[in-house]
């Protein structure tokens, strides 16, 4: 099931299938399965997290995988990307929802691609490390994806409205307006959303798996940067082209990056001549707050009422 490629079968995928291609919505009763792409988790948040999602009515299906390891990973690349061609191409799966992030997604992705290309999109929520895999599947594949909350990491301790959201988004309600923090350039951009982790992104400039930002609003976030690495990896996005394709950015609250006035500096300054809407404070990812986003769907950014919307269904009801 697990097939290596040479990269460059990539190329021709960069505008393959412009339509988003949405996964089937959840239901209650529904198999989720629990994989982990990276990063190994402690067995106990694993379980607890999985008791959790059990209680929001699925059934919950954790990988044997997902409790293995291989120095900091868990597991071998191999059996990691076994685990996600197994549950991605498994009929009986609805939904796959990552235990955390960490390092390591992006080594599966040659290994992964020939089995995916041609499969059908399937929910997958997770952030972080897990940026690689959204962004090959929403950027390459034309899925749309859910940068949301992940079982080990998030699920034991998940907040009711963070819940609620992932819920809503994932069962096919309409996804309510998200409140940002700060304006940084005012303006309107509408495009489909798209992004992730900054340090994830700007790993895959280079590689056969970036994703182009042209036309799209692009979410970015991370953790426990300081301002002048935000600037340098901001610097490199733009110097690679992508950063000035966006219709508007919205950043997420890149918790422990500095003092709000470092962090806003370095966000206006590396923005400010790109003549697009941007705004601050998404509460989705690293951050306090853990609300699901609809990767590939149409969104619409109003940087100066701080509003952003997803205006579009992620799933297929």
């Amino acid at each position: 099931m697990v097939v290596a490629v040479v990269p460059t079968m990539l190329a021709p995928l960069a505008n393959w299938r412009r339509a988003p291609r949405r996964p089937p919505a959840l239901r209650a009763g529904d198999v989720v399965a629990v994989l982990a792409p990276a990063s190994a988790a402690h067995p106990r948040r694993i379980r607890r997290g999985a008791r959790a999602l059990e209680r929001l009515g699925f059934v919950v299906h954790v990988y044997r995988q997902a409790f293995a390891r291989h120095g900091h990973f868990a597991g071998r690349d191999r059996q990691r990307a076994a685990a996600l061609c197994r549950a991605l191409l498994d009929p009986a799966v609805r939904a796959v929802i990552f235990t955390r992030g960490g390092f390591g997604s992006a080594r599966l992705l040659p290994l992964v691609e020939a089995a995916l290309v041609h499969s059908r999109p399937k929910i997958v929520v997770g952030y972080s490390d897990a940026t690689s895999l959204l962004t090959f599947l929403t950027g390459k594949l034309g899925w749309v994806t859910f940068h949301g909350p992940m079982v080990a990491t998030d699920f034991p301790e998940l907040a009711a409205a963070d819940r609620s959201a992932l819920l809503d988004m994932l069962q096919g309600e309409r996804p309510k307006p998200l409140r940002l923090a700060a304006t940084i350039r005012s303006g309107v951009a509408e495009g489909r959303l798209f992004g992730g982790c900054l340090s994830i992104l700007v790993s895959l400039l280079g590689t056969p798996y970036a994703a182009s930002l042209a036309g799209r609003i692009a979410f970015i976030e991370d953790v426990n940067e300081e301002p002048y690495s935000l600037d340098r990896m901001l610097t490199q996005l733009r110097q690679s082209g992508e950063l000035g394709k966006a219709r508007g950015i919205v950043f997420g609250e890149m918790k422990n990056c500095g003092s709000r006035r470092e962090l806003l500096a370095v966000l206006r300054e590396r923005t400010a001549d790109l003549g697009i809407p941007v705004a601050f404070g998404l509460p989705s990812g690293h951050g306090r707050g853990k609300r699901t986003l609809a990767l590939g769907a149409r969104a619409r950014l109003d940087a100066g009422r701080r509003v952003l919307e997803i205006v579009e269904r992620g799933v297929s009801k």
